[in-house]
């Protein structure tokens, strides 16, 4: 493995990581919202 290749993986896993992780902050900030809004009214 050369150096560009360990690059290329690397920003495929941050890539990964960040598809995986916006839709969980989506939920938790929507599910957030519903329960500082909504329930505590």
């Amino acid at each position: 493995m050369t150096t560009t290749d360990v690059i290329i993986l690397s920003k495929k896993i941050a890539v990964g990581i960040l598809i995986f992780l916006i839709p969980l902050t989506i939920i938790a900030g929507g599910l957030w919202l519903a329960n500082t809004f909504l329930i505590n009214r």
